[in-house]
C-alpha cells in the first residue's frame, strides 16, 4: 500500500497491530473526536467568512491538505512516538540487519515474553511505514539478544514454579531487559504520546521520575 508522507513522496505503509495501555487507547480516540469538531468549526469559519467564496466541499478540502499539520491522526502520533524511542541510546544501534530467519520470527503474532505491564492493554492498529516498523524489529531483536541468551544458559527462559526466590529474582530482571516489538511501542507512547506528561500512566517514564523527585 501506498501513501504520501508529510514530505511529498510516496513510502510503503503497513497496518500492524500493537497491544497499547487502554488509557493510550482512549486518549487518542478522544483526541480524535477533538480534533473532528476542531475540523468542522474550521471549515464552518472558513465558509463564513468568506462570504460565500468559499463553498463548503472546497473548505472541506483545505481542511484536509491542513490534517497532518493541524489535526495528526492516529498512525501520525504512533509513528512520532516510536520514532523517538528508537532514537534513544539503548535503541538507536547501530544494529547489524536482521537474517531472514530473525525477521519472520519477530514477525509472527504471540511471540516473545508476555506483556510485562502493570495495566490493561488494548490491541489497535496502525497505518506505519515498512522501513520503520523494520527498524523497530531489529532493534528489538538486537537488544534482547543478551538477556535472552542469558536466561536460557540459566535454565530460566520460560516460567516455572520450581524457580527458587533467587531464580524468580534473576529472572524477573533478565526479563525486564528483554523489549518487543510491542513494548517498545508503548514505551514511545508512555514518553511521547499527545498528552501532557502529568497525564501519563504510572508506569511512564514521567510518572516515575515525578515520583523518584518527591522522594528525595
Amino acid at each position: 500500500m501506498e501513501v504520501t508522507g508529510s514530505d511529498g513522496e510516496s513510502e510503503p505503509r503497513e497496518r500492524y497491530s500493537f497491544a497499547i495501555d487502554v488509557e493510550h487507547a482512549k486518549r487518542l480516540t478522544d483526541l480524535r473526536k477533538k480534533q473532528r469538531r476542531e475540523m468542522a468549526d474550521w471549515v464552518a469559519s472558513l465558509v463564513e467568512e468568506s462570504n460565500g467564496g468559499i463553498s463548503r466541499a472546497e473548505a472541506r478540502l483545505r481542511a484536509q491538505e491542513l490534517r497532518r499539520e493541524l489535526w495528526p491522526t492516529h498512525d501520525q502520533h504512533v509513528e512520532a512516538a516510536v520514532r523517538q524511542r528508537l532514537a534513544e541510546p539503548d535503541l538507536a544501534g547501530p544494529w547489524e540487519p536482521l537474517t531472514g530467519d530473525e525477521e519472520e520470527i519477530v514477525s509472527l503474532a504471540g511471540r516473545g515474553f508476555g506483556k510485562n505491564y502493570p495495566g490493561f492493554l488494548a490491541k489497535r492498529a496502525y497505518s506505519l511505514p515498512v522501513s520503520l516498523v523494520l527498524e523497530l524489529r531489529t532493534a528489538a531483536v538486537r537488544v534482547s539478544e543478551g538477556p535472552l541468551a542469558e536466561l536460557e544458559a540459566l535454565g530460566l527462559l520460560y516460567n516455572s514454579v520450581t524457580y527458587s526466590f533467587e531464580e524468580f529474582e534473576k529472572r524477573n530482571k533478565l526479563v525486564k531487559q528483554v523489549l518487543s516489538v510491542p513494548r517498545i511501542v508503548r514505551q514511545g507512547l508512555e514518553r511521547y504520546g499527545p498528552w501532557p506528561p502529568d497525564e501519563h500512566p504510572p508506569s511512564s517514564l514521567a510518572a516515575r521520575m515525578a515520583a523518584a523527585a518527591k522522594e528525595e
